[in-house]
């Protein structure tokens, strides 16, 4: 089962990962070529190297986006593992840390978006946290703000 979940979450990161590296093309597609036609005066070269131009950066941003997404995972995976391994004593510091990291992932599955909510909550119930409210709010507003239109599968 863990594994039908990583493929999934993983084929999800990849698509992702494609459509933000289209819409971020076609941007950069017309402001280039805007750029080149101001340039030149020409509007098939600016078009033909244009074109050519951000469809090489496309592929190459696809693979950028990909390779990033799955390093930040594998980092927060290990940096998990190792504090199941270690005898920690938490301060306000490594909370903050481990509050921003989960304000960075990307929950595929309603369980982990749910125990990931929840910890931010634990935290701003705990008084004596209160100095680390803010920053715990903020790191779970950007968690709520990136999850609010994500359909979760069942």
């Amino acid at each position: 089962m863990k594994l039908i979940q990583k493929l999934i979450k993983k084929k999800d990161t990849l698509k992702e990962s494609f459509f933000k590296s289209v819409i971020y093309r076609i941007i950069t597609i017309f402001l280039g070529m805007l750029v080149l036609l101001t340039v030149t005066g020409d509007l098939i070269a600016a078009f033909s190297i244009g074109f050519a131009t951000e469809t090489v950066q496309f592929i190459n941003y696809f693979f950028y986006e990909a390779i990033w997404t799955n390093y930040h995972d594998k980092r927060l995976r290990l940096k998990i593992e190792r504090t199941k391994e270690v005898d920690i004593k938490l301060d306000f510091d490594l909370l903050k840390e481990i509050s921003f990291e989960f304000s960075q992932t990307d929950a595929y599955v309603k369980e982990a978006h749910e125990s990931i909510l929840s910890f931010f909550e634990k935290l701003l119930q705990n008084e004596n946290l209160a100095e680390i409210h803010e920053d715990i709010q903020r790191d779970k507003n950007y968690f709520e703000l990136k999850h609010k239109d994500r359909s979760f599968m069942r």
